[in-house]
């Protein structure tokens, strides 16, 4: 185990970072208030918090958008609290033409919005902007266009943002 006194180990969030090597595979652990837990995001995976993010840049429908999420053992993105949403909109930032697809779907208007998990969305940490209109009501998925959520229909190509939990 290495250990360097002084600031280097100290991550932009204020954590101590631990750095473990060994022949095969380098991991870094990160002590927080939550505890240790292993940063083995992939290569071009974001680590934030206790999960990796992976903002794809290849166009794809939001179904697409979702198999090639799951295909990379992740889903699409979920918000949960509004420090992610800041994290996302920070990352979004460097990216400020492009709309990402979110995890966050339903099955006709007027339905509820699901998350992939299946869990209800709550409307406390931002709101759904509609770009419906008369003649085409049927926007079932949503995007996020650096801070706004719009509503879309699921079959326009986007890039698209895929979370998964930090292997612990």
């Amino acid at each position: 185990m290495e250990f360097h006194s002084g600031l280097e180990n100290v991550d932009e969030d204020g954590y101590t970072q631990l750095v473990f090597n060994s022949r095969v595979t380098t991991r870094t652990c990160v002590l927080s208030e939550k505890g240790f837990f292993s940063s083995s995001c992939p290569p071009n995976w974001i680590m934030h918090e206790t999960s990796c993010y992976l903002f794809r840049t290849s166009l794809d429908t939001w179904n697409g958008s979702k198999r090639q999420c799951s295909q990379l053992a992740s889903h699409l993105l979920k918000i949960d609290s509004s420090e992610e949403l800041e994290f996302i909109e920070r990352e979004m930032s460097f990216q400020p033409v492009h709309s990402f697809w979110i995890g966050l779907s339903r099955s006709q208007s007027g339905s509820p919005w699901l998350w992939e998990d299946g869990s209800t969305f709550s409307s406390n940490l931002f709101q759904i902007r509609s770009t419906a209109t008369r003649e085409s009501s049927s926007h079932n998925c949503v995007w996020i266009h650096m801070s706004v959520v719009y509503d879309q229909l699921c079959n326009v190509p986007s890039y698209s943002i895929c979370e998964k939990q930090l292997s612990l």
